[in-house]
Parts: structure tokens; sequence; C-alpha cells
């Protein structure tokens, strides 16, 4: 709904272009008529920020199919190669790049290694080259570029675009979203890794029609994405996502965990953990070279890895009942590379969450696998900048609206 109190006449303006836009992203195509219902405001307001649109290309206008005698309407909808996002997913020692249009359509992906030793001033030199690439390769504007979100493993303040500590990279309070901003010359919005995830799966994956879900990821690690009241829910410190470390089992003689505790739900019932217990401590050790053997051991009957798969899906089933506990989520999300012995361990794990949610109903406790890909995740991240797009421009910040990178007009007058 339109801001109608009185203020900034500016921001008034920039409220307005950003509601018909997110209107229009999200619901076209529509006639005026729509948008000036939808947006509550009137038919003048809307004939000119339309016309702003259409001189900056950001729309198209078609007619509508003649359904009655009358005059036909003019339908505007998105023109989305009028600008492009880039999304970044970084792993352990490599990253995958989309390139995607204004509706989060990939037009582009590669992979490109990166370092596990590089320092964070390092990595962004790779990253920045890598974006380059893929926009070039994408054959895009340089211009058209509007933004560029990463999703990263670690703790990250998204306010700040700081990495607040990564175990994976060795990163302490790395300003990265600010280098690489600094680096490409556009706007740079970082986040944890799984919450890329979710803002993409809020937006145009399975919790598009779900206020309040959360999606777990199982695989090197643990991680969380918590979407509450249609929102990403960080915390005050950015560390709501680390799921992961949270303890599960308090005794003396509780595994360790690559964080330096015992006992964390990522030495139990991640990947991680699962190779640790069979292997046990080793500092070169890398799970890739032993977790798939390790799978097709227990699947042709090493009781012990059976069990200890069964233990890792009944303690992340109560893992994730506390989490339904908490958030009284519509639905959870599985997602991860751990996914591939599902077969060993989601039977107890299905098992477990009933037991310990007390206060639902069974038929209410929605627990589906998904299937993503690099690029899936790396599409989130974009989505964060689109996000940023669409989203009302009432800022705590100085950063200006994204939108006026795509109207020239709207910025000079701001």
């Amino acid at each position: 709904m339109a801001v109608t109190r009185p203020g900034s006449k500016r921001l008034l303006r920039d409220i307005n272009r950003h509601l018909v836009l997110q209107l229009i992203a999200e619901h076209g195509p529509l006639s005026r008529t729509d948008l000036a219902r939808r947006a509550q405001l009137t038919g003048s307001t809307i004939t000119h920020i339309v016309a702003e649109f259409a001189a900056a290309g950001l729309i198209t206008e078609t007619a509508a199919a003649r359904a009655s005698a009358g005059r036909q309407p003019v339908l505007v909808d998105l023109a989305p190669d009028t600008g492009h996002l880039v999304g970044i997913k970084v792993r352990d020692d490599d990253m995958t790049v989309v390139v995607c249009d204004l509706r989060c359509n990939v037009v582009h992906t590669m992979d490109a290694p990166v370092s596990p030793d590089a320092s964070p001033h390092e990595a962004v030199d790779v990253i920045a080259v890598a974006i380059e690439k893929a926009v070039h390769e994408a054959g895009v504007p340089r211009e058209s570029l509007l933004g560029v979100g990463a999703g990263v493993p670690g703790v990250v303040d998204a306010a700040r675009r700081r990495i607040v500590f990564s175990h994976a990279r060795g990163w302490r309070d790395a300003d990265v979203g600010g280098w690489l901003e600094s680096r490409l010359g556009v706007p740079v919005w970082i986040d944890n890794v799984v919450n890329t995830l979710a803002m993409g799966l809020r937006r145009f994956g399975a919790g598009r029609t779900a206020g309040d879900f959360l999606v777990v990821t199982v695989g090197r690690g643990i991680g969380l994405g918590a979407v509450i009241g249609g929102s990403l829910f960080r915390g005050a410190h950015g560390a709501a996502s680390d799921f992961g470390h949270t303890t599960v089992d308090a005794s003396p003689y509780a595994p360790h965990c690559n964080c330096g505790k015992r006992g964390c739900l990522e030495a139990v019932a991640s990947d991680y953990g699962i190779v640790r217990a069979v292997l046990g401590h080793d500092p070169g050790l890398t799970v890739e070279e032993h977790i798939d053997a390790i799978v097709e051991r227990a699947r042709t009957g090493d009781e012990r890895l059976r069990e200890l798969y069964g233990r890792a899906g009944e303690t992340l089933g109560i893992a994730i009942a506390n989490l339904i506990n908490l958030f009284d989520p519509a639905l959870v999300l599985l997602a991860g590379e751990g996914l591939r012995a599902q077969d060993l361990f989601l039977d107890r794990l299905r098992a477990a969450v009933p037991l310990h949610t007390p206060g639902h109903r069974p038929d209410d406790l929605h627990v589906e696998l998904l299937d993503v890909t690099d690029q899936d995740w790396a599409r989130g991240a974009a989505a964060i900048v689109l996000h940023e797009l669409l989203r009302s421009p009432v800022w705590t910040s100085d950063r200006p609206p994204l939108l006026h990178r795509l109207l020239p007009e709207a910025a000079a007058t701001a």
C-alpha cells in the first residue's frame, strides 16, 4: 500500500516507483487500471510512473487479447533484459557464478576455482575476475549489471556485508562485500550461503507460497535458512543460521567438531562427522575423498556404519523438531549433497520429528526433500539483488535505491 502521510516528495516518488515495479514483476502483465487498484494510487500517478519505466526500457506494453467489445486495455510487463544480476555460491575450493535477467532467469552459468588457502583479498580478486568473465561470456552489456549477490560459508553480517567468521576458509571480520564492490563498481550483497538458497526458494521455489519455512542443508556441514513472515531471519549478529553448531551431546566423550567444540550437531550428523567417526581425526582428511565409499559400505551391510547413519538421522530429526517447536513453520525443506545417503538415515529422521513435537499434529509436520543444484544456490544469491531492486526504499544506510541505476532521471532528481 502506498505511503500517503506527509513527508519527502522525493521519497514518496521512490516508494511509489518501487511499489509499481514490484507489482509488475510479481503479478504482470497488468493493465494500468489493475496497477492503480493494487497500488492504491491515482491513475495519473500510474501513467507518469509507467511512462518513466517505458522511457528507460524497463517495461513492455502490449494490447490485451480482446475479450469483449470496447477498448482494449494495454498490459504492462517487465522487460527482463533491461538489467542483469550476478549470483555466486562460494564453496570450500571453488564457486558457481550465474548471470540472470531481471526475472532471475539464468542466462549463463560457469564454475571457477577459489583456493581454500586464499586470503580474503586474494579471493575477492579471483571472484571479481570470474564475474567479469561470466558477464562477458553471457554476452550482456557490462553496463547492464545492476548488482552482485554472493553466498559464502560461515557467519555473515549481511547489513555490513562482512564475513564475521568462516571456519571453512579461516576468515575473520573480512570486508568481502565492500572490497568486491570497490573492485567491480556495482553494488554487492553477501550472506550465508544457506540464506541465499532460502531467498531463492522464497522467491521462485518450494517456499514461494509459505510465509514461514525452514531450509536445512546437510552435507559437509549442516546449515539453516529461516524465512519468517516472508523475510529472512538472520538474528542480531548474522549467526541465526549457525544451526550445525548447536550442541546435541554435552557429555565429555562427545565427538569433536571442526569448530573446536564437542557435541555439535555437525559432529554427529554431517558428512564431516560421519567420516571422522569412521576414520578418526586427521588434519589432512578430506570428506569428498571418503564419503562415497563409506556410504557404499553402509549400503552393502556394514552394520556399524548403518547404525552410525541411523543415529545421525535420529539426532538430526530431534534437532529439526526443536526448530519446529521454536518457529512453527509451515514447511521444512531438506537439501544438500548429504541426501545422497537418505536411504540410510531418513526413516529415523522422520520418525524422530513427531516424537519431539508434542504441540503439533502429525499432519502439520511437512518435511520435504529438495533436489537442488549449485546453479540453484547461486541463483538464490542473485535473488538477493532482485529483492533489493524491488523493495521499498526506506533506507537505514546511505546506499541509494538500486532502481536509480535503471532510471537515471530519477537518480538525477533524488
